[in-house]
């Protein structure tokens, strides 16, 4: 489904805004434009591509808050939406479930992630990169 070229362009404007603020790790501010944003979707939300940009940018915020529940809410429900199956967006995902003591949801993310883009986790943090290798030893 597709939104009114009025709207997508608010909704790119907001995300703008709230990357601004995330690059800058105002990051409770960035999420309140993000939610700005996901306010500016049709319902039911989770049916335009947008929802897929709009969730990952939350998800990714609530990760670096440190809220990763939250996080895992809103990027598994990013899954879900058009344009949703990306490396990112698993990657996060198997980060947050490893900070939640998660490990097989983590082992999961991580695989699906490198089969999307191989590259993807080689720029983490050697923690992740160390159990994503035991993983893979196991398998």
């Amino acid at each position: 489904m597709s939104i009114t070229a009025e709207s997508a362009q608010q909704i790119e404007e907001l995300c703008n805004q709230g990357y601004q603020l995330y690059d800058q790790q105002s990051y409770e501010a960035a999420l309140r434009v993000f939610y700005q944003a996901w306010l500016k979707l049709p319902k039911p939300q989770s049916q335009y591509q947008q929802a897929a940009w709009v969730l990952t940018a939350i998800g990714d915020s609530y990760y670096k808050l440190g809220n990763f529940s939250q996080s895992i809410e809103a990027l598994s429900s990013a899954l879900h939406c058009p344009g949703g199956q990306l490396a990112f967006i698993h990657t996060r995902l198997a980060q947050a479930y490893y900070e939640t003591a998660d490990k097989n949801n983590a082992a999961q993310h991580f695989q699906k992630a490198e089969e999307l883009d191989p590259k993807q986790t080689q720029k983490l943090a050697p923690k992740y990169r160390l159990f994503i290798k035991n993983t893979r030893l196991k398998r």
